[in-house]
């Protein structure tokens, strides 16, 4: 799962950089969304991964995660590749992990534990060598 995973994430960053005419960045990053959640949820809900009950509380969380952190992330994403290469934005996006362990840091007051420290410094590393060795 985790190399299909990766392989629609390369399929959408490679397709990212060719916009669609006609669409811009919010229309694309909708559709996409909106197929792929169509596509799999008859999957998820064969395998028992269905278990929403709606709710205000639950239709507030769904609404405040559809457009926080996938509508204007991912506008952002896609409007980002289209000046940068592919290969940037893919090395880019593996800093994403770090940034939300930092981030339940410094916001919720969460504590990274050794394991996660050295996951972040071997994550950054790997970066700074790609990004060094790309010269």
């Amino acid at each position: 799962m985790a190399v299909l995973a990766a392989a629609g994430f390369a399929a959408v960053t490679l397709t990212g950089t060719r916009p669609v005419p006609g669409l811009d960045e919010l229309t694309v990053t909708g559709f996409g969304f909106t197929i792929g959640g169509l596509i799999l949820m008859p999957l998820a809900a064969a395998l028992g991964g269905l278990s929403f009950r709606p709710g205000p509380e639950a239709i507030g969380l769904l609404i405040a995660l559809g457009l926080g952190p996938t509508a204007v992330a991912y506008t952002l994403y896609f409007r980002g590749l289209r000046t940068a290469a592919a290969s940037t934005a893919a090395l880019l996006t593996l800093l994403e992990p770090l940034t939300g362990a930092i981030l339940a840091t410094l916001v919720l007051g969460q504590r990274l534990s050794a394991t996660g420290m050295a996951g972040a410094a071997t994550l950054v590393a790997a970066v700074i060598v790609t990004v060094r060795g790309a010269r």
